[in-house]
């Protein structure tokens, strides 16, 4: 940033010379005749003071300093299976955000930097459901997303500490060989997460359940979609350097971190190419042991918090062709001794939510603005029941067609969609057109644990938007 106010201090400095220059030639009187009203140099001076007090420049010259961030919106129409209507909202899986990130050289192949981002949370669309459209002024927030510091060495790798993403996060996303289209992607495992269940039959605002979507397809560890179970944390994390490089961006590395009390996590990506083909996979494994990772059971006696989550991905595209295939796997385990000991279910833990997620599509430039992307795909969840806590316990009414005390013992859910991204490489931004639909079933039984029947409407959505980056 200094740069650029030095080049035009430059720039104004010339003009200044020139303009005495002028003065000096022509004399006076022609300077008179030419007088616009002002002092020349007087007024090149006032500009030049005005750049120094706007021009945002860095604190030293010795650390860098970039700006940087993305806007990411879209219009979605919804259908709950009685009720429809159209929000615009903030891409909650690929949100609009801006972060200041720098370096600077310390010796040799060591250098530190940092890294700040925060994130613009008005209208996300993980959070809109029925009663809470994208426009509510009072949705929405500015959250950090990343604020930490790390030291890097180019033939070890980098140790990183303070908010960041944990190993494991994003492993079933960002090891795609679609590039940016995974932001696309995967925005729709978060799309209708808030939305209430609407058992059928009950088509009125009263016929909607208290459960959303998301209490059926999450982990146990959070309130995240079952595919991006990790998040950011308080972490110290350390990076290997890449192995086995072919192109620039490819290899292989590996992540561990530790924080929070007792979670710590690590994992193992790769992208490569090899002739015609883009591979890309990665493993994860997360393991908590913090009392206080969930809610209930902090602080208890001999309470013990026990959840065990994995998360793969892999994917292959002919680049000649464009054709690729991605696939993803999700598993959290929860074995803590507030769900053994829960309801009427005493002595078991939870079923361990397992997902995965197939897709097949082709990307190519089939015009000269950027690569076009068409696929679509397939996604089952199984017992992602951690959004009705270690009791599991389920009131009369709270869902409206079971009307005696019930337990949950499990879930499915199944999603179809079909999507569309066209790049505009050139104004750095993309814009895409996604259709999904969502439909589950949910395993109560009673007291007696006999089966209770509660069927559930699917849901419908199909959005359009653009995401811009700078």
């Amino acid at each position: 940033m200094t740069g650029g106010l030095k080049k035009t201090a430059s720039h104004l400095a010339i003009a200044a010379m020139f303009c005495v220059m002028g003065t000096a030639v022509f004399g006076a009187k022609s300077a008179q005749a030419a007088d616009l009203g002002g002092d020349c140099c007087a007024d090149l001076e006032e500009r030049v003071a005005e750049l120094e007090a706007t021009t945002v420049r860095k604190g030293n010259k010795k650390v860098s300093v970039q700006l940087y961030g993305k806007v990411n919106r879209f219009v979605a129409f919804w259908d709950d299976g009685a009720e429809q209507n159209v929000y615009v909202d903030n891409n909650s899986y690929s949100s609009t955000r801006f972060g200041l990130r720098g370096s600077a050289k310390i010796t040799g192949d060591w250098s530190g930097g940092y890294r700040l981002e925060v994130e613009d949370r008005t209208a996300l669309s993980k959070d809109t459901n029925q009663f809470v459209p994208g426009d509510d002024p009072d949705f929405g927030e500015i959250r950090t997303r990343h604020s930490y510091m790390y030291v890097a060495n180019k033939e070890i790798g980098e140790l990183r500490w303070g908010l960041t993403s944990s190993p494991k996060d994003d492993i079933t996303k960002d090891t795609h060989v679609g590039g940016e289209i995974i932001d696309t992607m995967a925005s729709d495992f978060y799309l209708n997460r808030a939305f209430f269940l609407r058992p059928k039959g009950f088509n009125t605002e009263t016929g909607l359940s208290v459960y959303d979507w998301s209490d059926i397809q999450r982990c146990y560890s959070s309130s995240s979609a079952v595919f991006d179970c990790s998040t950011r944390r308080n972490m110290v994390v350390v990076q290997s350097k890449k192995f086995f490089e072919t192109a620039k961006g490819t290899g292989l590395w590996f992540n561990w971190g530790w924080g929070e009390d007792d979670i710590w996590s690590a994992a193992a990506r790769y992208k490569g190419e090899w002739d015609n083909w883009k591979l890309g996979g990665g493993v994860a494994y997360e393991d908590f042991a913090d009392e206080r990772v969930n809610a209930g059971g902090g602080g208890l006696a001999n309470f013990k918090r026990d959840i065990k989550e994995w998360g793969a991905s892999a994917g292959i595209k002919h680049k000649p062709t464009g054709l690729f295939v991605f696939g993803a796997w999700a598993s959290s385990e929860d074995n803590d001794s507030n769900t053994i000991n829960a309801g009427v279910f005493t002595g078991s833990s939870m079923p361990t939510m397992e997902a995965w997620d197939v897709e097949i599509g082709v990307q190519k430039e089939f015009i000269a603005l950027g690569d076009s992307t068409l696929w679509g795909g397939y996604t089952q969840a199984d017992d992602g029941i951690g959004g009705f806590g270690p009791t599991r316990s389920i009131a009369p009414g709270n869902i409206p067609s079971v009307l005696v005390p019930t337990e949950i013992t499990g879930s499915h859910t199944d999603k179809w969609y079909v999507a569309f991204d066209q790049e505009l490489e050139a104004a750095a931004m993309s814009l895409y057109i996604v259709y999904q639909h969502i439909e589950g079933d949910l395993d109560l039984v009673d007291s007696a644990l006999n089966p209770v029947n509660a069927p559930i409407d699917g849901f419908d959505v199909i959005y359009s938007g653009g995401r811009i980056y700078f």
